[in-house]
């Protein structure tokens, strides 16, 4: 049982600009699309990480946000925001069915289904923080960021708050849905069951509403009340094979509240 107060809305978007190495991994899931390539980037508009909130909510021991590790049991305040990923490439993201190769999930038995592994990394900077880490990746493109702030450690301590998800990816709302999107109208969705055919089509994304899903926020609980950065990473560790990977980061300021009012 849960009981949801409150919060705060807004924000524009940061564009990034952004030192230290590190390789790539080679994808897992490969560009199997004749087409060409995904392209999935973050939206950071109306429709993703610009709409957030902060909120209060109450969780018991036995609730699967805390028994799967997205919060504690008990009262937290948590910055609740959509996370959606358009695919602008040339081609589809084709997963398919976990059950085909489930060493691309991960199973979370309290939900009793599977999560597509290291989709997306959640981040909390400073504003200072931030700009230094931007700095790092303009320097190091291509390095994996999390080599980068393992590496880094004067950067990455002002990251205030990390979180790594895993999803069900499929079509859910039309990429048309991103100030990004310059192609054209998306074709028909093929791809809609998180059980057998996993995936996003060209022109389509995968869209996770903040007021909805467990663990999709970032738990503020212990954060100063102040004016901080909410960045936002898809495909963090290169599981799947992408046209470009130097445009999976999007990035917004936030405000972490001293009281949360009336939503």
């Amino acid at each position: 049982m849960r009981r949801v107060a409150v919060a705060l809305v807004s924000v524009l978007a940061v564009v990034a600009v952004g030192e230290m190495t590190g390789a790539a991994e080679v994808a897992a899931v490969p560009c199997t699309d004749p087409a060409g390539c995904p392209n999935l980037v973050v939206d950071s508009g109306g429709a993703g990480l610009r709409q957030y909130v902060v909120v209060e909510e109450t969780y018991e021991e036995t609730d699967c946000a805390v028994v799967e590790g997205s919060t504690q049991a008990g009262t937290r305040r948590l910055m609740r925001f959509t996370y959606t990923t358009p695919n602008l490439g040339p081609g589809d993201l084709i997963v398919g069915a976990p059950a085909d190769h489930l060493e691309w999930f991960e199973f979370h038995p309290c939900h009793g289904h599977y999560h597509f592994k290291e989709y997306a990394d959640y981040r909390l900077w400073t504003p200072k923080g931030y700009e230094a880490w931007q700095a790092l990746r303009a320097r190091y493109p291509d390095a994996l960021s999390g080599d980068l702030l393992k590496k880094n450690r004067a950067v990455a301590s002002q990251m205030i708050v990390g979180e790594k998800q895993g999803f069900c990816v499929i079509d859910v709302i039309p990429a048309t849905s991103s100030p990004d999107y310059v192609g054209p109208a998306p074709g028909p969705g093929q791809y809609f069951s998180c059980r057998s055919n996993q995936g996003i089509s060209v022109g389509w994304a995968d869209s996770y509403f903040f007021t909805q899903l467990d663990g999709q926020w970032i738990d503020v609980t212990d954060v100063a009340p102040g004016e901080y950065v909410l960045e936002a990473e898809v495909n963090p560790e290169r599981l799947f094979t992408e046209a470009n990977y130097r445009d999976n980061s999007s990035a917004v300021p936030v405000t972490v509240p001293d009281h949360p009012g009336k939503h």
